[in-house]
């Protein structure tokens, strides 16, 4: 059985020219890019199985330079056969998902930069893999002191925010929000705050269910600084953009739900209401 030109892309022999005519002699009218890309889709689970362990070989490889190759292989698939990665993204991921935080910056840059290309082309069939995804994403790259990394990885949080159904984003922000420290937890606090405007009038229970977890927890551990104990950096900011667009969506209701908190709490919100930001 011949090799898929496919695989032929990352490392492996081409297709013969002979293979290919008849391949496409029924075919001779498409452009060439769709011949392209029609010759590289799997055309059973044999073929597929073959491109996963294609493509993790790559992205697991030793050789950073290789993770590379993996990682631009895999970009490349995205844009030429969505399909193709969408029908084995959980596999495909697994392996992705260590090179959003690799060791090596250069192999972290440009899975980030590269995470934030296919966000567009892949959108809500990440669904399945968001909840790995996430925390790959933020939990290093958003304290990170490499500035580089540190836009890389604003960027493709925004890129999720724009292109993924904010209702699959609202539980793993919020979970980063309350359990993050220092910079990224005042960003995805602030990345919440967007996500209650945007997703409030479509899910209201499930956002004031989720949401007002957050809140009580930033209240109620904020000092009169805004400074979170152990969280380094100031949250007073975040905290007040999260307060006022729960209160813009909620109105009274944020308040009445508030006295039934500890009075600091109810204290602290009314405050931060009242804050210019």
């Amino acid at each position: 059985k011949g090799r898929r030109s496919h695989t032929g892309s990352v490392g492996n022999t081409r297709s013969s020219p002979v293979s290919r005519d008849a391949f496409n002699s029924a075919e001779r009218e498409v452009t060439e890019i769709r011949e392209v890309n029609r010759k590289s889709v799997p055309r059973n689970s044999l073929e597929s199985a073959e491109y996963i362990k294609v493509i993790t070989g790559l992205l697991n490889a030793k050789d950073f330079r290789d993770r590379i190759s993996g990682i631009k292989q895999l970009l490349s698939d995205a844009e030429s056969n969505p399909d193709l990665v969408i029908g084995n993204i959980v596999k495909i991921f697994d392996a992705f998902k260590s090179r959003l935080h690799d060791s090596n910056s250069k192999v972290n840059l440009v899975a980030l930069e590269t995470m934030h290309k296919m966000i567009p082309l892949l959108r809500d069939n990440l669904s399945p893999i968001i909840n790995m995804l996430i925390p790959a994403i933020v939990d290093n790259n958003l304290n990170s002191k490499n500035p580089g990394i540190y836009a890389a990885a604003t960027n493709v949080v925004q890129a999720l925010s724009q292109h993924v159904d904010n209702y699959l984003l609202l539980q793993p922000f919020c979970t980063k929000a309350q359990f993050l420290n220092g910079k990224a937890k005042q960003d995805m606090t602030e990345k919440l705050a967007d996500i209650v405007m945007e997703l409030y009038q479509r899910k209201p229970h499930a956002t004031e269910q989720k949401v007002l977890v957050v809140l009580w927890h930033l209240l109620g551990n904020m000092t009169n600084s805004g400074s979170l104990p152990g969280a380094g950096g100031n949250i007073r900011t975040a905290t007040a953009k999260l307060s006022k667009a729960l209160f813009a969506q909620m109105g009274q209701n944020l308040l009445n739900q508030a006295a039934s908190q500890p009075p600091h709490i109810k204290k602290s919100l009314e405050e931060l209401l009242d804050m210019q930001i």
